[in-house]
């Protein structure tokens, strides 16, 4: 009976993470292989509509969690695959619903590219006017030609890999909602042009 109670148990247990989500709130913690006192920040602008269901697609629409903002990881869930976290300097709660499909690459890749231990924009260059105007469109999450890919990447996220499998194509492809999409043009690693237009998700 004893033995029977436990495996009871271990079923309960095995069963509650198949069918109820498993946390796992040290996949930070190994993605950035955190020191003490180190602090997550967002690697680019995050765009939700609802704060608990934000799309890894990062579409475009609603608020945003913008670039650089100090964040504190709370875990990952498996089913659904959800990366939780929130602002520390709001208490803010989000949750990112991450496809793999969406993505073409691991939940451990995703958080790596989507977060950062140092803010991105510490490095962005703010000598001249340029370079300035360039910074400010960056923060209120809109690109412009005469970007580079880098700080296109600042503003709008790493494009999808579904629609853009290959970062060195000449188009990246994103969504600004579920039926309108953004194409950002480069020519000779600088965008030339970014067009929007009506396709399906």
């Amino acid at each position: 009976m004893f033995k029977s109670k436990w495996s009871l148990m271990l079923f309960a247990v095995i069963a509650g993470c198949i069918f109820g989500g498993c946390a796992d709130p040290v996949v930070f913690a190994e993605v950035f292989q955190l020191e003490k006192g180190q602090e997550i920040c967002t690697r680019y602008n995050i765009w939700y509509d609802d704060p608990q269901e934000i799309s890894c697609l990062n579409i475009q629409h609603g608020g945003f969690i913008p670039i650089g903002t100090v964040i504190e990881p709370l875990g990952t869930d498996n089913y659904p695959e959800r990366i939780r976290f929130k602002v520390k300097s709001t208490g803010r709660e989000y949750a990112i619903l991450f496809k793999e499909a969406y993505r073409l690459c691991t939940m451990r890749d995703y958080i790596a590219n989507t977060f950062a231990v140092e803010n991105p924009l510490d490095k962005l260059p703010s000598a001249s006017d340029r370079d300035k105007k360039i910074r400010e469109r960056i923060i209120r999450g809109e690109v412009v030609p005469g970007m580079t890919r880098d700080q296109v990447e600042l503003a709008y996220g790493p494009p999808p890999a579904v629609r853009t499998p290959d970062k060195r194509n000449e188009t990246w492809i994103y969504w600004r909602s579920e039926d309108q999409q953004i194409r950002v043009i480069f020519r000779d690693d600088v965008v030339r042009n970014v067009l929007t237009f009506n396709s399906e998700l």
